[in-house]
């Protein structure tokens, strides 16, 4: 019985880790684009920060919510997506952890970052505390706005949301020997 409150240990450990290089990374090229003289590069590293906090946010409730059966149903003669949301699913806690916590957390504190940086940037250097307040606010209303519309859908269609997500990712997996990988977790789901 011990061993399962260290293991949960050693993964916030591990996490902690993991988010605070990813917290540096994302930081540094944060910083460095939204230090160019031009405006628009910080509008579009806003845009992208919001749209990727919205979209793992969506991925983290699918992967709790999805329904092995209707998945197995919805993917027949397509092993791969079927593996790789299937491992998702048994690893639900830790998919869920970094897709809302670490991924959208880090996304919605560094859009916040890059409104200051557009307020002060718009305003030639002079903060303006009523700028600040406008595009601060509406930052969050278009991230909690985005986040309802996409819990919906990935609460009521996760394994289709899943399987779009999957395939989208799959032009960047590459095939080996013409087979994905199989996956271990795939024999125990599978119906008969």
């Amino acid at each position: 019985m011990m061993k399962r409150p260290i293991l949960k240990n050693l993964w916030a450990i591990k996490i902690t880790i993991i988010t605070f290089v990813l917290a540096i990374l994302f930081s540094f090229l944060s910083q460095i684009a939204t230090s160019s003289s031009q405006l628009f590069v910080p509008y579009m590293v806003l845009i992208f920060m919001i749209f990727i906090s919205i979209i793992t946010d969506a991925i983290a409730v699918s992967v709790t919510s999805c329904d092995v059966d209707r998945l197995f149903f919805l993917t027949k003669g397509k092993n791969f997506e079927y593996e790789i949301i299937l491992k998702m699913v048994c690893n639900a806690d830790k998919v869920n952890n970094i897709c809302a916590d670490v991924i959208g957390d880090m996304c919605g504190i560094l859009s916040g970052a890059c409104g200051a940086t557009i307020v002060a940037k718009a305003d030639n250097l002079s903060y303006n505390y009523i700028n600040a307040i406008c595009v601060s606010s509406l930052i969050v209303a278009i991230t909690v706005g985005g986040k309802a519309y996409m819990k919906d859908i990935a609460i009521h269609s996760s394994e289709e949301y899943l399987i779009s997500c999957i395939k989208l990712l799959k032009i960047f997996i590459r095939k080996k020997d013409g087979n994905y990988r199989k996956n271990k977790f795939s024999k125990r789901f599978k119906k008969s």
